[in-house]
């Protein structure tokens, strides 16, 4: 018998047949999207994923600087800490933004999961609380698989990519590094390099040494990053317990060189080209690159041509 061919769609059907990419929090995670948040041990990863569970749940911004576009129900599995633990995070967290925890629609899963057996239960699960995220931390309390074998672990990481988009829900995955990264961030994550490649946003926590503060950077499979931004995890240990995480100053943030190319442009009686103002700098592409990178995504130039950068109205 002859084998059938494969199924074909016609390229401009696409747009009509396929949902558009919407964000739950605007530049850090996708619906339907499937993630990891990654870093060395101690470094706030499980404060910040529930940071973002409550984000989302209360419509209130995430790390004190993300817009949740898409509020709604969350459900999370935290399968290392003790459940007192995890109420007097997620209960600090909430009243921080003024809010109750026993009013906010979080599911906590108390059962255990084993991954790959466990994805039909998640399946069922997500299909009777429908939620908008579903968080798993960590990973490696959650399977048995050999984390360097691409073979076994693409079965869970196959699995739960499925499970994100026939269910519509975002999946975040919490997953240790094994080393700091200089570079790319991602490959300094444990195991298989599938895990890297696994995710439509990864998020990447690092200590800062010299201030102790934690740098968060993002990357995404379909849309650009935003810029690394400089968090700290602020506890108040009164009475009342309240966590919150803050962003550093915009202008720590950024390279000194930033703002010598933002003078530049300002200054300039027309658009000026990355090349012009690499000439005038006598600075590397790349320095000029990332300046102009940091400084488009902060909303302080904008694009006027084909290679030309003017000031934003109201910068100076």
């Amino acid at each position: 018998m002859a084998a059938a061919p494969y199924a074909t769609l016609q390229a401009g059907e696409l747009e009509r047949t396929t949902a558009p990419l919407a964000w739950i929090v605007d530049g850090l995670f996708l619906e339907a999207g499937a993630g990891i948040l990654g870093g060395a041990p101690k470094t706030g990863k499980s404060f910040l994923a529930l940071d973002l569970c409550v984000a989302i749940a209360s419509g209130t911004s995430c790390a004190g600087h993300f817009r949740v576009l898409a509020p709604g129900p969350v459900v999370l599995l935290c399968a290392e800490d003790p459940h007192a633990v995890v109420s007097a995070r997620l209960t600090a967290l909430a009243r921080a933004r003024g809010r109750a925890l026993k009013d906010l629609p979080i599911q906590v899963i108390i059962d255990s999961v084993r991954l790959p057996d466990g994805l039909g239960r998640l399946d069922a699960t997500l299909a009777a609380l429908r939620p908008k995220l579903l968080l798993l931390d960590p990973l490696i309390r959650l399977h048995r698989a050999d984390e360097n074998s691409a073979s076994e672990m693409s079965v869970i990481l196959d699995g739960l990519r499925s499970l994100a988009r026939s269910s519509r829900t975002a999946i975040l995955l919490v997953h240790h590094a094994r080393k700091a990264a200089a570079g790319n961030a991602g490959v300094g994550l444990r195991g298989s390099s599938d895990l890297h490649a696994f995710g439509d946003s990864n998020l990447y926590l690092r200590r800062l040494v010299h201030d102790g503060a934690l740098e968060l950077k993002v990357e995404h499979r379909a849309a650009a990053p935003p810029p690394p931004l400089r968090l700290k995890l602020v506890v108040d240990d009164t009475e009342a317990p309240t966590a919150r995480f803050t962003v550093a100053d915009r202008d720590q943030q950024e390279d000194p060189s930033a703002g010598r190319v933002l003078a530049l442009i300002a200054g300039a009686a027309e658009p000026l080209s990355s090349a012009a103002l690499r000439e005038k700098l006598g600075v590397r592409n790349q320095l000029v690159a990332d300046a102009l990178r940091v400084l488009a995504a902060a909303g302080r130039i904008r694009r006027a041509g084909r290679d030309g950068w003017v000031a934003a109205e109201g910068t100076s």
